[in-house]
């Protein structure tokens, strides 16, 4: 039997374990010495076309689910799961069956767990050959939250383009002709949006543009309240490009394990200002490649939907490396932030010139692949 690696991960929706997942499978696929599968439990998005010939939806089938137990018992098989730590059901399937190479790979779901789940984590964890980590943020998390052996984590920083690639944008025509200032990503309670809509309309005369979906846009449209240099675009199909449009980028969250945005902007060599919080210090220097600002403030956000994702428990304040309590970041001191940046181009470049050089040499796909293809030749000769 050939040495294959089982990735069981969810491509039903879109976010930044899918995206960052994709580019790696794109690129395993020319580059790796094993076959890598696909297995999810429900349908998958049409914007992951490339993925569907590898892609086994198993609540079609008996035998899809018989052969998947087959590949977790199998030695010559790599179970890989993302974001599944925290999972009552794989805990279930864990210990009905015999499993070999298991793989766990922390990407951000450990900050949306409770209390109740912290059970399943070390139960999880048990059972695991090695737990992958996308920062340290992310491993302080596992270790500090949910007790887990820090000799049984190790972290692999996100990958994404090559460290050869160039960004050329499909065309120079912008959103418009002033100073614009872009968010990227999903329209959840965490991401902070609502506190650069409240800076937004404290800076009139600069254009913000928000790209993105979530149960939280009709609020948050609300609560732009027909700003006129407020704009709200929806999912952007190249976000590369719609970053290469913006003068700088906002990444405003109360929660985030690294911040798969910011490494893109680095590749656009654009600014970013981001808030002080988890893994996002381990691609910004602050006041070298881009601004950070510490969380002071108690969260705003009041309309949250029962579909929403939850406010997290607790985060990492990068400065003690410690849990703690939740906070946003003072939309004052974004406007301070954002009107610093606007007013110096000169500043602008040297924080997108730093930060491209930051993603580049941390962030690569190269190293990504390299150091997952070690873990997987580790596991499958050591039999």
């Amino acid at each position: 039997m050939s040495k294959k690696i089982i990735h069981q991960i969810s491509l039903s929706n879109i976010g930044g374990v899918q995206n960052s997942f994709i580019k790696f499978m794109l690129f395993a696929f020319k580059k790796s010495n094993y076959h890598h599968i696909i297995y999810g439990m429900h349908g998958i998005k049409d914007q992951f076309i490339d993925m569907k010939s590898h892609y086994i939806n198993m609540n079609k089938s008996i035998i899809s689910k018989i052969k998947f137990i087959f590949f977790l018992i199998s030695k010559n098989c790599v179970i890989h799961f993302y974001n599944n730590l925290g999972s009552s059901s794989v805990n279930k399937l864990l210990n009905l069956t015999p499993h070999s190479n298991i793989i766990f790979h922390e990407r951000g779901a450990a900050w949306t767990a409770k209390e109740k789940d912290i059970e399943t984590y070390k139960s999880n964890a048990t059972k695991a050959k090695i737990i992958l980590a996308n920062s340290n943020a992310s491993k302080i998390m596992l270790t500090k939250r949910f007790g887990i052996n820090e000799k049984k984590i190790r972290v692999i920083f996100n990958g994404f383009l090559s460290k050869n690639y160039k960004f050329v944008p499909k065309n120079n025509k912008r959103y418009s002709e002033k100073l614009s200032v872009g968010y990227a990503g999903r329209l959840e309670t965490f991401k902070g949006v609502h506190v650069l809509i409240e800076s937004a309309k404290k800076l009139p005369k600069y254009e913000f543009f928000i790209a993105g979906e979530g149960v939280l846009k009709d609020v948050l449209k609300k609560s732009a309240n027909n700003c006129k240099n407020i704009h709200f675009l929806g999912n952007v199909k190249e976000p590369l490009d719609f970053i290469s449009k913006m003068d700088i980028i906002v990444t405003p969250s109360i929660r985030e394990p690294l911040g798969n945005i910011i490494i893109e902007s680095g590749y656009c060599k654009k600014p970013v200002i981001a808030s002080n919080v988890d893994g996002i210090p381990e691609i910004i220097t602050n006041g070298i490649s881009g601004i950070l600002i510490d969380q002071d403030k108690k969260i705003s956000f009041k309309s949250i939907p029962n579909n929403a994702i939850p406010m997290p428990d607790v985060v990492i304040n990068p400065k003690s490396q410690e849990l703690t309590t939740p906070k946003e970041i003072d939309p004052l001191k974004l406007c301070e932030s954002i009107s610093l940046l606007a007013s110096n181009s000169n500043i602008r470049k040297l924080y997108g010139e730093n930060l491209y050089r930051t993603v580049i040499e941390k962030f690569n796909i190269e190293n990504y692949h390299d150091s997952i293809e070690k873990i997987y030749q580790n596991l499958l000769n050591n039999q």
